[in-house]
This record gives structure tokens, sequence and C-alpha cells, in this order.
């Protein structure tokens, strides 16, 4: 009895095994439903194999989001740590979690990077020059200011055309990065862009150094005129009643 009951489990697994071949690619389904009974769970389990393929590991659910950029879009800039994108563009799939593209002539230097999820969404959205998306936050004295004021008030200035331009085209107005040193905040990191940014925050420092300047000689002005003014008054002089 035992013989003939592992005789026809045998064939039922048998005509079950044909059954998975005819459906295409059922082989593997069958692996896949041998948890199930002899017969109809190594056909359901074809299903459940077609069903997987091209997931392998999960990479299928992974695609190009684009990155928040820069918090101010002061003009494209390229990092030498991140390679360009070529044919990658947002909601693509990607099978590389993290590896990272950059978006060529980007005004707020987006990039792209592979992930399940959406890391703007991660990170509550992208951050407008906000306090809770920065580190190590130290605000500049009146000295630094006026240091500052220097630097920007000494950088040589020029007009000049790219090589790619005609003869007809406006000439340009600026400064020239080789004047200037690697550290300076109008410079990128990448040492061969301004960054309009740091430029910018260079002026405004110049104008708040600018102003207490121009307000201690406000307090100066108005003290000198109060003097000049008292040396002008006549003097009291008084005579005593006569009898």
């Amino acid at each position: 009895m035992n013989r003939i009951l592992v005789s026809q489990l045998l064939a039922l697994a048998l005509t079950a095994l044909l059954a998975g071949c005819d459906d295409g690619g059922g082989g593997t389904g069958g692996e896949a439903g041998t948890a199930g009974t002899a017969g109809t769970g190594g056909a359901t389990g074809g299903t459940g194999g077609a069903a997987t393929t091209g997931g392998t590991g999960g990479s299928a659910s992974l695609k190009f989001f684009t990155t928040c950029g820069d918090p101010a879009c002061m003009g494209a800039s390229d990092d030498p740590n991140i390679e360009n994108c070529t044919t990658q563009k947002e909601g693509d799939p990607c099978t590389t979690d993290g590896i990272t593209c950059e978006l060529e002539a980007d005004d707020c230097n987006v990039s792209l990077v592979c992930a399940a999820t959406d890391p703007k969404d991660q990170q509550g959205g992208c951050p407008i020059s906000l306090a809770s998306a920065k580190q190590d936050i130290a605000y500049l004295t009146p000295a630094e200011g006026d240091r500052i004021r220097g630097d920007l008030v000494s950088m040589p200035l020029a007009t000049w055309k790219y090589k790619r331009e005609g003869a007809a085209e406006k000439e340009h107005l600026g400064f020239i990065i080789d004047d200037q040193p690697r550290s300076s905040p109008a410079v990128r990191p990448s040492g061969e862009r301004v960054d309009l940014y740091g430029y910018t925050s260079m002026a405004v420092a110049a104008i708040q150094s600018q102003e207490r300047e121009m307000e201690a000689l406000r307090r100066e002005v108005t003290a000198l005129r109060d003097e000049l003014r008292r040396a002008r008054e006549p003097a009291c002089s008084c005579s005593s009643p006569s009898h």
C-alpha cells in the first residue's frame, strides 16, 4: 500500500511539473511552490515565480530622484567629486542604491540620486537657508565683518570675454578667480566657479561694516555740534540788584 501511494504521489507531481512547463517558466515556480501540496502547490508556485521575474534583490523598486540642490539658486557649478549625468533622468529605474550623478547646467546644482524613496520627503522638504539644515553656525563679529569688507574693496575687477564668444559679444564684468585665494567665500570649493551666494554675502558684510562706521561718524559729528553750540552761547553775566 505504501509503494502504491508513493507511486501515485510521484505521478501527480510529474503531471504538475509538465503542466508548469507548458505555461512557460513554471520550472522555477515549481521550486517556489514546494511548500504547498505535491500537485497543485507546484503549479501555484509556477505562477508566483513568473511574477517576481526581474525583481532580483528588490532592485526594481529603485529609481532616480532629484536632490534639493543649493539653498539659493545662484548659477550652475561643477562638483569634481560627482560624475555628470548622461542619459539618466528623474524617475528612471536604477540598480545601485545611493549612486549619484550631477545634472549639468542646473542653476540650483540639483543632482540625481538612486533611492527607494524620495530623499526630499525624508528630509522634510528642501531647506531654504534654514538654521535646521545647517551646523557649526557662527555669526560674524564686527572685526570679521571689517576684514571681509577689506577683502571686498581690494578685490580687483576686470572686463573680459570668454574664448568661445565672438568679437560682437558683450563684455563681462567681475573678478578673476585666479586673483583670489581658494579660501575666499566668493569661490566655490571646486576652485573653478564663482560662489555668487558667498560673493553677495561679502557685499552685505561690507555694507554692515560701513554702516557701523557711518553711525560712529554721525555720533561724533553730533557731539562736535553740541560742543560748538555750547561754545557760542554767551556767558551768563549776573549783577546784584541796586539799592
